[in-house]
């Protein structure tokens, strides 16, 4: 059995007092460093046991990319007739009428709103003639004419004046009138095919006239 004496004793109190001490110096600056390695953002179960690695990349690049919108479109129409700055305009497809009538200054005050459509879409190289009241529009310029359509030449029905309508093989002024009543009452036509309900308009009438007429 060993026996020490009091220096001796002393010697082994300090020594172990100074490991002690090394060994908590040691734990604390290791403890300290992972503290500060660990965001503060995050739950600490996640910084304890490590970031989430499965994480898709492609998520993050998504996240600081700001999203995309789509342009509208701009189409270019042409309107003229009774509007105070007749010309051709730049609009956002989908816009009216109405809204070109704006953009050209709006209309002047012989213009004969009741002959046109202000709802009505316009569409790209489309030409829209106003009509002043009482005017008697060319065959060849409908008060609504579209760049799509290819009716140029035909007199579209949901328009035509009195006129007009008497042009038209086999109208004479009496069922000129009518087919105006008929269009009055019923909204206008929805098909070319609609005007033999008219009284006095029957089948060979129809097909005399079919190719000098349309709707819009």
């Amino acid at each position: 059995m060993f026996h020490f004496d009091r220096i001796q004793q002393r010697v082994l109190l300090i020594f172990g007092a100074a490991i002690l001490l090394i060994s908590c110096v040691l734990i604390y600056m290791e403890y300290g460093h992972n503290a500060k390695g660990a965001p503060e953002d995050l739950p600490v179960d996640q910084w304890v046991h490590g970031s989430d690695s499965t994480a898709d990349p492609a998520d993050a690049e998504k996240e600081g990319r700001p999203e995309e919108t789509e342009e509208p479109e701009i189409i270019m129409i042409y309107i003229t007739g009774q509007v105070k700055r007749p010309g051709v305009y730049a609009m956002t497809a989908g816009q009216r009428l109405d809204d070109a009538i704006k953009q050209a200054g709006g209309c002047s005050p012989q213009a004969d709103l009741n002959r046109i459509n202000l709802a009505v879409r316009v569409k790209d190289e489309g030409m829209y003639y106003i009509p002043a009241v009482g005017e008697e529009i060319p065959a060849d310029i409908p008060a609504l004419q579209s760049g799509e359509e290819t009716e140029r030449g035909k007199i579209n029905i949901n328009t035509a004046d009195q006129k007009q309508l008497e042009s038209l093989t086999g109208i004479g002024p009496a069922k000129a009138a009518r087919i105006i009543e008929y269009r009055e009452k019923h909204g206008g036509f929805k098909t070319i095919e609609e005007i033999m309900n008219v009284s006095g308009i029957g089948e060979k009438t129809f097909d005399n006239l079919k190719d000098e007429i349309c709707v819009r």
